[in-house]
This record gives C-alpha cells, structure tokens and sequence, in this order.
C-alpha cells in the first residue's frame, strides 16, 4: 500500500521540528499558517509572502541514534539438592528434604535425653550433662553421597536405608560422674539361692548372689550406643554387675582352696532339709537320708531310720570290727581289705570276717559276722545293723550243711518298709553312726578308744578312713562332688535298693552323708539310681560351699 503524499510531508515536518528542537533550532510553524511565538534569541521571520523552505532528508542534520533498550529477563531460582526417596536417618525419612531441612529434623532426635533406670531409680542424662557436639553436617553429607564411600558395595536401592551411625564426642568423665551420683550404691542385696538344673529337675545347688552393682563401664557403653544410633529406645535399663567385697574373686565350681578367699556364706540346715524333701518327692520309691555336721552335731534327715539292705555298705562295718579286734593284719589280710573295700569283693570281705574270728573258711566267716553284730549292738547301740550271713553263703550253709540262719521279721523299724533283706540290714542313721565314731576315734575320742584299747589308735582308725578314701566308686556320691574333695566312704547296691554313706571333706565343713534309694522294682539300674544318689550329694556339697554366681 503507499502512503498519500500528504500524509508523507506531515510526517517529514515533524521529524524535521523533532530534530531542529534538539539541535536547538527554531520552531516552524503550524500547518495552519499561524506562527508560533518567538524564542528569545530567535531571528525574525521572514517577511510575509516569503515561500516556507521545504525539508528534504539531505537537510535534516546527521545524529547519533541510541539503542533501543532490551528487557532482562528475571532469575531463574536455584534448585537446592534435596536426599534421595526414602533416606533415613536417625529414624526419620529425609527423601526430598534439603539440607537445613534434614538438619532440623536430625538433630532434635539425636539430641534427645536419655531415660536410665536401675531397679526402682530413675534418672534423666541430658546432652549438657555429657558436653555432647554431633558432627551433623558431616552425618547429613555422607548420606546425601552414599555411592562417594569407600568400600561400599551395596546397591542403589538398598543405599538409602543402610543405617548411619552419629559422629560424636562427649565427656567420658563427666557421664560417669553423673552415673556414679544418680544410681543407688547397691541395688539388690546379696542372697543363696537354689539352682534347678533344667534338664534334670531333681539336679540342684545352692548358688550364692552377691551383692549388684552398677556396671559403669557398661552403662557408659550403653550411652553410647544409644548416641550412636538414635533410632533405638532413648530409655536404658542400666547393666548390673556382682559385687564381691567380701569374697574377692569368685570360686569356680569346684570350689576353693581353703584360705584362698572369705567363703559365702553357707545354706541353714532347714534350706538343705527342704531341698531334701522336694527331691524326695520326685523319686518313685523310698529315700533314706541322713546328714551330721562334724562340727556341730546338726543333722538332716528323712526316713532315716527305715531299715534297708545293708548290701556291700556292710563292709564298713566288717572292716571295724576286724580292726577292733586284731592288732595287727598279715599281708594276705591287707590284701583282703583292699580288694573289700577299695573293688567291694564279697569274698574278700567273708575271709575278713573268718580272719575276724580267728579262723577261715565260710563257717568262720559266719562266726566273725555273729561276733561282729554284738559288738555293733553292743558297743554302739545299733539295733537294726546286723549280717547274719557271709556274702554268698546260703548254698553252701543252708543247702550244704543244713543250717538254720537267723532272719529279721518282715517289718523291722518305723515306716515306710522296704523289701530288706532278712538277713543284711542296716538304716541311714545307724551306718552314719558307724563311720561317725571311726572319725572320733582318729582324733581321739569317743567310745571306740575307751572299749578297744589293745587294738584301736587314733592312727589306726585313721588308716580306716584312709581305706575308705581309696573306694573304686566314682559314680554315687563321689560323682556329685568336685574332684578335689577327699571323700572316705562305702557304697553298696542290690536288685531294688542302692546307697552310699561316707564322711566328706569340705572347705566349707566336714560332714557325715548316707543317702539309701529303694524302689519296688526286679532291677534298680546304676544308670537309674547313681546321678540320683550323686545329686542329692552335690545339693549338700553345695549347701557347705555354694556356688557363686559371677558375670
């Protein structure tokens, strides 16, 4: 399209007023013909009728045009770095939080305060009180690099829940002076209690508890692992440790040399009466027992006078009288007596009781027996401890030679009854009485001094215990003590009864044990009968020297 001519002229007059103005011109005037007023300085106009000049662009002077200004554009916001989906930390997720913003989170958590308790106190430990600083910005930026650790294998998924543990530092001492101010001295008193074996329920010994403490090397563990790792309880049961002060180290099962350290304290003999009664009561059968404190004469008992079958615990009694009535022995006789006492020989024990009777062959050995059951009656006033028989004999004495052998009624003594036999018998009580009086003798008193003068010395009856501190038998009594203790005893065993009696010696006391078992049964097994025996004697060994609990 072209623009019309008239048009154009006005356009070009104006740009031509424009550019004379700011070249500091003067004015034309108006379209209309009027003249505009005059500019101070300005020359006159020309005389009327005088032609306008006409611009040309040749005319219009030269100038320098400026640039047109462009718009800036506005700043794009920076986009903070934020932590991947699902990162946490401290328990709490941090996906698409920035830094600042995991920063508030994180900390509050960590610096919470912990909840510690010991028995019925309970205190607070507030970050203050340990001089607590978290290196959490070194933390927050390992977790938002988790591919930039060395050594890590782990793959991208699994990156953002890999637990982080808190860099800290805090005072060691001032925690454990906090811990030494809030928690009580001693938190449970020592006690002596009873051990129950798991899987052998009849199995028990006396354990003494020491005195609790707290661990404090422990307890500043725990703190730590709780500032280490936030996500876990902010509340802490405090860890006890046992106390000896007055017991130095703890003993181990087997006891103590004596001397090497103050014992714990023993169990009372109702404890031991007690804990006799309820084993007892776990047997099928019939269980004769019988305790004696060397020291003070205390005892424990339970059908203890029920009459058994004296067995091979009779040689006990064989090997006193033997010593109560010759001076001396041959070396055949010595001989005798070990394999009677240490292999329990039926046949060596009848040639030490002819040899008794100053005799041999089965009819001396039934002379020695007669003679020996009054001495026993006689002597220590046992009513119910008699061998009428040798070991073995009844074929030859009764079916051989025809004899008559005295029998023991059915019932003999207080009940309950067993089936015993009529003509070996024995009870608890009296087989203890007759190791008990061996033992004064070896020390110089009792009746056996004052009645066998020309045969019994305090040496003598010490070789007796000797003997019977050589017993073979390591599966009754001698089963349910440490290795250590010197144990003089006998044991003896038929179809329905075993026993085993003896003196044990302790460091935490010497006594006299006799434990029967009897069961009505064709055949009372060793391993039946044995841990049971061994048992009940390692509940009273324990009840002298307990065991102490340690950590």
């Amino acid at each position: 399209m072209k623009i019309p001519v008239r048009i154009g002229l006005v356009w070009a007059i104006a740009v031509g007023t424009w550019l004379l103005a700011a070249c500091g011109g003067s004015t034309p005037s108006s379209a209309s013909g009027l003249a505009g007023p005059a500019e101070v300085g300005s020359t006159a106009a020309p005389p009327h009728g005088t032609p306008t000049p006409i611009l040309t662009a040749s005319s219009i002077p030269s100038t320098t045009l400026l640039p047109v200004p462009t718009r800036t554009p506005r700043p794009t916001p920076t986009v903070l770095p934020t932590f991947p989906p699902d990162t946490e930390v401290a328990g709490i997720n941090l996906g698409g939080l920035t830094m600042a913003e995991a920063r508030d989170l994180v900390y509050p958590r960590i610096a919470r305060p912990l909840e510690c308790s010991v028995g019925a106190t309970t205190f607070v430990i507030e970050p203050d009180d340990l001089d607590l600083e978290v290196a959490l910005d070194t933390l927050l930026t390992e977790v938002s690099h988790p591919a930039n650790r060395e050594g890590d294998t782990h793959t991208e998924a699994e990156k953002t829940w890999i637990p982080h543990p808190v860099p800290f530092r805090f005072d060691e001492t001032a925690l454990r002076q906090k811990l030494a101010a809030s928690v009580p001295q001693v938190v449970i008193s020592p006690t002596l209690d009873v051990r129950i074996d798991a899987t052998d329920p009849i199995s028990r010994s006396f354990v003494f508890f020491p005195q609790r403490v707290v661990d404090i090397d422990r307890a500043v563990r725990q703190v730590e692992d709780r500032l280490r790792w936030p996500r876990l309880s902010r509340h802490i049961r405090l860890a006890l440790r046992y106390d000896h002060p007055d017991h130095g180290n703890p003993v181990n099962n087997n006891g103590a040399p004596p001397g090497a350290m103050k014992p714990p304290p023993r169990a009372s003999f109702e404890q031991v009466r007690q804990q006799v009664d309820a084993m007892a009561e776990q047997w099928d059968g019939i269980v004769g027992f019988y305790l004696y404190d060397l020291a003070s004469g205390a005892t424990v008992t339970r059908h203890e006078n029920t009459v058994f079958s004296g067995a091979s615990v009779m040689k006990a009694a064989i090997l006193l009288h033997a010593y109560a009535t010759l001076p001396e022995f041959t070396e055949e006789e010595h001989q005798w007596i070990a394999e009677m006492i240490v292999e329990s020989d039926n046949l060596a024990a009848n040639h030490v009781l002819a040899a008794s009777a100053s005799g041999t062959g089965t009819e001396d050995a039934l002379v020695g027996a007669t003679m020996m059951n009054e001495m026993l009656k006689s002597h220590l006033g046992l009513q119910h401890t008699y061998q009428y028989m040798p070991y073995e004999a009844a074929d030859y004495l009764i079916e051989v030679r025809g004899m008559t052998i005295q029998r023991g009624p059915e019932h003999e003594g207080p009940p309950p009854y067993t089936e015993a036999d009529p003509m070996l018998r024995t009870t608890p009580a009296e087989m203890s009485r007759i190791f008990l009086e061996i033992d004064r003798c070896s020390q110089g008193k009792g009746p056996l001094l004052r009645t066998f003068t020309e045969t019994l010395t305090i040496d003598r009856c010490q070789e007796m215990l000797d003997w019977f501190a050589q017993n073979a038998d390591d599966t009754r009594i001698r089963a349910g003590l440490p290795a250590t203790v010197r144990v003089e005893h006998k044991s003896g065993w038929i179809e329905d009864m075993q026993c085993d009696v003896g003196i044990i010696r302790s460091p935490g006391g010497d006594f006299v044990l006799a434990i029967y078992l009897y069961r009505e049964t064709d055949q009372l097994y060793d391993a039946v009968a044995a841990p049971v025996i061994a048992a009940f004697a390692r509940m009273v060994y324990t009840a002298y020297n307990p065991l102490v609990a340690s950590d």
